[in-house]
């Protein structure tokens, strides 16, 4: 690995240059920095665009799965549905024997806002890319993945 990494003003990174949770926060940072952009042009927050995303992959999605999938506490995600739902892009069913599940779907609107969106962000993640070429994109998701599905790291079944 290499320890030695600088800054551009000549600053040594030390042991953070292996550092997992300084390098994604760095990354983190500038994707966010690079994403005001998009959500200010679309007139939406981040949770709302993943949120519209996973329900528009997986129509019917409860609202427990979808913490799951987020990681994110069920009543910050219960506010988020809520605003969404107000927005008139999802709305929530009572479906199957269980009634206090609620399957969530698109409505015509948030598949037609969804779609508007969608040109947009895939031209930000490839400006976000562009250093990695193809086969480096696809390592860097593999990993992130590895990463993401290795139990030893952390569970993200239950987020509290």
């Amino acid at each position: 690995m290499n320890t030695t990494r600088e800054t551009p003003a000549g600053f040594s990174f030390g042991r953070l240059s292996e550092d997992i949770a300084f390098l994604t926060r760095i990354l983190r940072t500038r994707i966010q920095e690079r994403n005001r952009g998009f959500f200010s042009a679309h007139d939406v927050a981040g949770g709302e665009v993943a949120v519209l995303n996973l329900i528009h992959s997986n129509p019917g999605l409860t609202q427990r799965d979808l913490s799951r999938m987020v990681v994110l506490r069920k009543s910050a995600l219960t506010k988020l549905i809520n605003e969404i739902e107000r927005s008139g892009w999802i709305e929530r069913r009572k479906e199957g024997s269980d009634k206090r599940l609620n399957a969530l779907y698109l409505t015509p609107e948030g598949t037609t806002r969804l779609a508007r969106m969608q040109q947009d962000m895939t031209a930000l993640q490839d400006e976000l890319l562009a250093p990695l070429t193809p086969a480096e994109r696809a390592i860097l998701f593999e990993l992130l993945w590895k990463l993401i599905d290795d139990p030893s790291v952390g569970s993200v079944a239950e987020p509290e």
